[in-house]
Order: C-alpha cells, then sequence, then structure tokens
C-alpha cells in the first residue's frame, strides 16, 4: 500500500503522528517521516497503521491511548489485536476514513485534546466524536535526498 498522511476533518491541517512513541494530531512540522503511514491489511476490512520510519512499529491502543509500538515477542496476540482496526467509511464524511478496534469493537482511534485515543462514543448522536473520528488519507510528503521536504499536495 502507498505511504499517506491521515488528515482530521474537523481540525484541517493537522494530521496523524507519532511523537515520544504517542499518538498525537499536530500540524505537519518536526521528522516528516513521524506523519507518515502505511496501511497494512490484517484481513477482510482489517488494516494496522505501520510506521514509515519505524517500520517494525504499528499505532496500538494501551490503555486506551495510542501508542507506536512494536509486539514484545513472536506471538504477542493482545499486540496484534490492539493494533488491528475495522477500516470503515468515515463515520462524519463518507469520503473519510475511520478506526474501529477489533478487540473493542464499541470504539474508535479518535483525537481528543490533540491527543489519539480510543473511546467509543458518547451517544449515538455524537457528531463532535464522528468529527474526532474522521480522518483524510493524504499522498505523504517524503524526504529527498537534499534533506528537503517534498509535499505532493498543497497544504
Amino acid at each position: 500500500m502507498s505511504t499517506v498522511n491521515l488528515e482530521s476533518l474537523n481540525f484541517p491541517g493537522h494530521f496523524i503522528r507519532h511523537a515520544a512513541f504517542l499518538g498525537e494530531l499536530t500540524r505537519r512540522g518536526g521528522p516528516v517521516n513521524d506523519f507518515a503511514f502505511t496501511l497494512r491489511s490484517r484481513g477482510p476490512g482489517q488494516v494496522a497503521i505501520r510506521s514509515l520510519n519505524f517500520p517494525d512499529r504499528f499505532l496500538r491502543h494501551r490503555d486506551f491511548r495510542i501508542h507506536l509500538e512494536g509486539p514484545a515477542g513472536p506471538g504477542d496476540d493482545l499486540w496484534t489485536q490492539d493494533s488491528t482496526f475495522f477500516f470503515e467509511q468515515g463515520l462524519a464524511d463518507r469520503a473519510g476514513v475511520s478506526f474501529r478496534s477489533v478487540n473493542f469493537p464499541d470504539r474508535y482511534l479518535r483525537h481528543r485534546d490533540f491527543h489519539l485515543v480510543l473511546e467509543p462514543p458518547a451517544s449515538a448522536d455524537d457528531a463532535l466524536f464522528r468529527q474526532d473520528a474522521t480522518f483524510f488519507r493524504r499522498p505523504a510528503a517524503v524526504l529527498i535526498d537534499d534533506g528537503t521536504e517534498l509535499n505532493p499536495v498543497d497544504d
């Protein structure tokens, strides 16, 4: 799969990234590869969100906070479940995407106070939750040989 940046629906120009091995939502800046991910298939309708610059690590939930981690060892089934999401149409915009937890299927990856967490909606009509849990796939900016950033789309 191609490398993507995941932009927030309700905070345009803010993207999912990892910082200090935690999932955050920020404007692009700093190491461009901290914003770059590949969506790896984990079965029909399921994906794992793999870091470009730490390819042995994926976004996963632990205590309902999103971390960038690899498995503790071979056969780490809990890590596999925690890092696997149902890849769904955006909850607030059909052109976007949402990530629903495989092992906590009532919970979605969302941002709250610019931190990535795994939470259920407060109610069936929780519009803010749906917006916080909807992201747009954008072509990832990449570093070129001289260390400058090439951004394929204007922010």
